[in-house]
């Protein structure tokens, strides 16, 4: 075996990086395969009444966008609902209009009429946007028969999928005696292209029927592509998008907020806040954000966690200014090693930290991506710069770099990266970074400390391999980013074996051999796991996953899992089996149920998690979950629990209540967030929230109420 001391150093990564140099003139990475190509129509003086009929002749005077191919449950057959998509623009939006036939009319099913719900459940209609035609990044647009809309950013060919984001854009849905139809106008201020005329965008549609089990698309997918992969879009010829414009818009808001403490009887006006965000739209695709006196008090909160590692949480970024244009900022490994993690601006261990302000320019230029951020915050008073570029190479490959500073009062430092990818046809992708930091303190020692990275990824309809290189040296920090684990090299692949039968029960099956291995940088042995897992999808919706999985680990100290119970250094063995069943998450009300079991450190560790959502009527849905874990080692025997409920109410497409009420055994902590949501008008909305905790013996209320108002 080669020692990790005797693999190559950062010279090859270097070469990795720079290859797309020498070969993006080849047609292994710059030809495009034959795709289903339609034609959007310019219209002029006419308008368009948003109501969902599709009732102007204009729609129907030109041909439809039909023939869609089922995904699932018979990939490759033709639809069993007819769809008919038209789509129009002018100067100033883009439409489109859909026709839905249905078998069975009266099946049809939704039960969600809010922003950004979960509509996995309902009828939809989909579109993915492609606008730069780069075959990496795109927009994400979802409607179901009560008008719910969702939408999303699309990065890195699908691999990355940002739904907290916001577009200003609107849509109506009408039902039918045969179907459903709804027309979708999206202004071009909301998406991200390159000006000109006769343009080609890369688009995708798809369609969910619940009751048939039918996903279909209008460009055909294989068994291990997704709707999301966005290289697999088809093309949308003839637009001839507005020329460059100079575009702003300005989102003040004003706050107040109120503490009560009950202990104390203290019931103190905690605060009056006011702000701005701008936009200035200096190209069609590229936007300046400036942000001052920032407030996130509208964020929703981050859900409980029990912690059973060593190694820290990752919670994800829910704030609007930083989720806007995340795409161009991506690099790294998410949740494990990534040079730039916004959370580490105005968050100090997940409590705000005022923010004075900032800006940041984002879009492309070209076949360049670019991403510029500065902010800063008070109290602490810290300063931190973003610098990431990228620039395509053909068909889903791609270089870039990316450069981070933070300076201030925290850990004062600043890192330094390349990354690649390459795409050699559809099946075979190669991906690598490199990226070296510093950081300046009094527990460091100043010097710059690296990490590599590099994966190969194939698949085919019947198979998926997967082989992973990863190295992050012993004294590796990242100050604006997160690292979950350094002092590291390891090595993991897969195989993964699908197959879906043309008939019969099973609409796919799957077996799965999969090896991790872990050192130090030494060589000194730290993890190995044998992984096998099976699993199958039925056509009726349900799922069935069993696996297996042999650990060895060695703890180089001892590990307080919690306090007064420590896991004394030492190499364990254990094995652990899952079981994991869920319901049609289609279905009205559906269940998740995972069960685990096994060894742990010496000890023994079962753990339960169940959850069950429902819907009582449309625009109303509940859910709970509990996670119970029962742990049993030598120094001491404990029990995690967290059990959460939540509710989401919409009576209206512009109104919303939410509420989440979250229990840790442990912390002896309930805490609940109450929010109410109204958007008076397209972009503008006024929040009321409710964060009552109870911790121990103290108990605590927090009452808010924002107000943002958007003006273009």
């Amino acid at each position: 075996m080669i020692s990790p001391k005797k693999l190559p150093g950062t010279h090859w990564i270097f070469l990795l990086l720079f290859l797309p140099l020498i070969v993006a003139g080849s047609p292994v990475f710059s030809a495009e395969a034959e795709k289903v190509t339609l034609q959007a129509f310019q219209i002029e003086n006419q308008a368009i009444t948003m109501d969902g009929h599709l009732a102007e002749p204009i729609w129907h005077a030109h041909p439809p966008a039909t023939n869609f191919i089922q995904k699932r449950p018979h990939i490759g057959q033709p639809a069993q609902g007819t769809s008919l998509v038209w789509i129009l623009y002018d100067g100033h939006s883009l439409y489109i209009g859909a026709d839905l036939t249905d078998p069975d009319p009266t099946l049809i099913f939704a039960d969600e009429r809010h922003r950004d719900a979960s509509l996995d459940t309902s009828d939809t209609i989909a579109i993915l946007l492609d606008t730069y035609h780069d075959h990496q990044t795109g927009f994400l647009f979802e409607v179901n028969p009560l008008s719910a809309k969702s939408d999303a950013l699309i990065s890195q060919d699908g691999k990355q999928v940002n739904k907290d984001w916001d577009g200003l854009w609107s849509a109506v849905s009408q039902r039918t005696h045969y179907g459903w139809s709804v027309e979708i106008q999206i202004p071009f201020t909301t998406l991200r292209f390159k000006p000109g005329e006769g343009q080609t965008w890369g688009i995708q549609f798809q369609r969910r029927i619940p009751h048939l089990d039918e996903v279909s698309t209008l460009s055909p997918l294989s068994a291990e592509q997704e709707f999301l992969t966005i290289s697999r879009a088809g093309h949308m010829e003839n637009v001839t998008v507005p020329s460059p414009v100079k575009w702003l818009t300005l989102k003040p808001y004003v706050r107040g907020s109120a503490f009560i403490d009950q202990a104390d009887q203290r019931n103190d006006f905690e605060d009056a806040n006011a702000g701005v965000d701008l936009r200035y739209l200096i190209r069609t695709n590229l936007a300046l954000d400036v942000t001052f006196n920032t407030d996130f008090a509208e964020t929703e909160v981050d859900r409980f966690v029990s912690n059973l590692t060593r190694f820290p949480l990752f919670f994800p970024e829910k704030r609007e200014f930083f989720l806007e244009g995340k795409g161009y900022y991506d690099f790294g490994l998410a949740s494990r090693l990534q040079p730039f993690f916004s959370r580490r601006i105005g968050l100090v261990n997940r409590r705000p930290v005022p923010i004075a302000g900032g800006g940041k320019l984002t879009g492309k230029i070209g076949s360049w991506g670019i991403g510029l951020l500065g902010m800063s915050t008070r109290n602490p008073s810290e300063h931190f710069g973003v610098i990431r570029l990228s620039r395509d190479w053909g068909v889903r490959s791609n270089v870039g770099l990316i450069a981070t500073d933070r300076q201030g009062e925290h850990p004062v430092g600043r890192s330094f990266g390349l990354d690649t990818t390459l795409a050699r046809g559809e099946g075979l992708t190669l991906h690598g970074f490199w990226t070296t930091s510093k950081e300046i303190n009094q527990t460091t020692d100043g010097q710059h400390h690296e990490a590599s990275y590099t994966q190969l990824d194939f698949r085919d309809p019947g198979l998926r391999l997967y082989l992973h290189h990863l190295r992050v040296d012993q004294s590796f920090t990242l100050p604006l980013g997160f690292v979950s684990q350094t002092d590291l090299f390891e090595t993991q692949g897969y195989a993964d074996f699908r197959r879906q039968p043309i008939s019969g029960p099973v609409r796919e099956y799957a077996l799965k051999a999969e090896m991790t291995y872990q050192t130090e940088a030494d060589n000194d042995f730290l993890y190995r796991s044998h992984y096998f897992r099976g699993l199958t999808y039925l056509r009726t919706g349900e799922f069935l996953l069993f696996s297996i999985d042999p650990q060895k680990e060695r703890l180089p100290s001892d590990f307080e899992i919690r306090p007064g119970i420590v896991i004394p250094a030492h190499t364990y063995r254990y094995r652990e089996y899952n079981l994991l069943l869920l319901s049609d998450q289609s279905a009205p009300t559906s269940g998740t149920l995972s069960l685990k079991t096994g060894g742990f450190y010496g000890g023994e560790k079962n753990s339960v998690n169940l959850g069950i959502t429902t819907t009582p009527k449309e625009g109303l849905k509940w859910g709970t979950g509990l996670a119970l874990s029962f742990v049993d080692l030598p120094a001491g025997d404990f029990i995690s629990e967290i059990i959460e409920t939540d509710v989401a109410w919409a009576w209206s497409s512009t109104t919303l209540f939410q509420g989440l009420a979250q229990w840790d055994r442990e912390d002896r902590t309930l805490a609940a967030n109450f929010r109410f949501r109204w958007e008076y008008q397209s972009g503008s909305r006024f929040y009321f929230i409710i964060n009552p905790t109870r911790q121990k013996d103290r108990e605590t209320y927090i009452v808010l109420t924002k107000l943002t108002w958007l003006w273009d």
